[in-house]
């Protein structure tokens, strides 16, 4: 972090002593090396954003800091990093900060300290106890405007202030799905409800509990109109499209047997193999994506293929397939699948990204960035795939078992390219959407590398 941003996070930071900040945090290689930004306005979520775009690694995570006397305690709602007590304390300190720090849950229960409450913080120790004092003024006379509890502290138990923050960041977005045409609207809102009321009651710990539950989907607004728009929602003229829309109703009608004549034809080892599949995913990622036309369009053009194909091999006129090399195929199968799923996973990655940066100046850098990383799968070629083929035909021997040790080979590479800290991040800890890239690769990986050691 810069001098001018530690200036403004000390700052910040006393300001924490009157009522909990949002924060963002990226971890560093080193301790001193972490990004740590506060704001009073933003969320955590966009604090966390900002400090990975300056980061020097994928470990983030976001919430709320409050300070009082001598403890700064960190309210964690995204990630839970391992050791993040003491990676913050020994930042503080290198920062001259002296606290300890202490790491919450959004339920308000302690996971993890670091230090003494005996140290020395920012402030002369003959001025805390009267910092303490006006803190919990000012924090009396929020608390009884806020929730009108009637002159009653609920400062003196953690989980109300933290159940504040988090309604004054949820109930504007659970309000949203009142008179929502979401199919889940009225049990969102009927949770929500609940959550009130159990806070209301005093019971922190279950409102917070179903907030909790809540957020990803409130978090995402009701599902109409644009607001329910997701990445690759859109089809070929550019439009959204409907979802009782007749193209997709058509689809969903064909969709099922076409699949099972597909699994039929390529059971059986046609020649135009590699053309069905690829004819049947391109259609599969069409209506994905919701351009249902364009799905249907290729599944008329490749019905009759597939019926020419399932009809040879029930005339006798297609070659019966080996079954020492059914397990090779299901697997260059899986392995277009995987690839194909990749990219999507990848592609829905940047497009969040796009969505949450493109129009913050400050976050833009990020949004440019992200348009390029599809280019990460790069490396995930089609060798393996080509290998698989040449698997299935050729015959037992030793030409097949030189075919299967560069299999093995070219799935070790791509395991080892796995081992890069993108991949190692990108699934869960992207800091934007949970995507299943690395995932998927690995599971197809392994289940490939376990065919070929038969």
């Amino acid at each position: 972090m810069s001098t001018e941003n530690l200036d403004e996070m000390q700052a910040l930071l006393k300001k924490a002593r009157q009522k909990d900040l949002a924060f963002g945090l990226c971890l560093g290689k080193k301790p001193e090396d972490n990004v740590f930004f506060l704001d009073l306005k933003k969320s955590g979520e966009v604090m966390m954003r900002k400090a990975k775009a300056e980061g020097e690694t994928g470990k983030v995570t976001y919430g709320t800091v409050g300070v009082k006397g001598k403890i700064a305690t960190l309210m964690v709602e995204g990630n839970m990093l391992p050791g993040l007590a003491k990676n913050m304390k020994m930042f503080m300190t290198k920062s001259g900060i002296k606290m300890k720090v202490v790491i919450t849950d959004p339920n308000g229960q302690v996971l993890e300290s670091e230090g003494d409450e005996d140290e020395d913080d920012n402030e002369a120790a003959t001025d805390a106890n009267s910092a303490d004092e006006n803190t919990d003024d000012i924090q009396n006379r929020d608390a009884s405007a806020d929730d009108g509890n009637d002159g009653s502290n609920d400062d003196n138990d953690p989980a109300a202030g933290q159940w504040g923050q988090v309604a004054a960041a949820l109930a504007p977005l659970a309000a949203k799905f009142e008179g929502s045409s979401d199919p889940r609207a009225a049990q969102i809102v009927k949770v929500w409800a609940g959550a009130e009321a159990a806070a209301g009651n005093g019971d922190y710990k279950s409102a917070m509990g179903v907030a909790a539950k809540l957020k990803p989907l409130l978090d995402a607004g009701p599902a109409e109109g644009n607001e329910a728009k997701t990445p690759g929602d859109t089809n070929s003229d550019g439009n959204t499209p409907d979802a009782d829309s007749p193209d997709r109703k058509k689809w969903e009608a064909v969709q099922s047997p076409l699949e099972v004549l597909y699994k039929k034809a390529l059971g059986n080892n046609p020649a135009n193999r590699s053309k069905l599949e690829a004819a049947w995913g391109m259609a599969s990622e069409k209506a994905e994506a919701g351009d249902y036309t364009a799905a249907l369009a290729i599944a008329a053009k490749l019905k009759p293929h597939l019926e020419e194909a399932a009809a040879a091999a029930a005339s006798g006129q297609q070659d019966e397939v080996p079954k020492d090399v059914v397990p090779f195929q299901k697997s260059r199968v899986l392995w277009v699948n995987t690839r194909r799923k990749m990219l999507t996973e990848i592609e829905k990655l940047e497009q969040a990204i796009i969505d949450v940066c493109a129009n913050d100046p400050e976050l833009a850098p990020v949004a440019d960035e992200a348009r390029g990383l599809n280019k990460r799968l790069q490396v995930f070629d089609g060798e393996l795939e080509d290998l698989l083929d040449q698997i299935t035909n050729t015959p037992e021997g030793p030409d097949r078992t030189k075919l299967k040790g560069d299999a093995n080979a070219k799935i070790r590479e791509f395991q080892a390219a796995l081992q890069d800290d993108f991949f190692k991040d990108v699934d869960a800890d992207n800091g934007f959407v949970n995507v299943a890239v690395t995932a998927t690769a690995t599971q197809s990986l392994q289940a490939i590398a376990n065919v070929l050691a038969r």
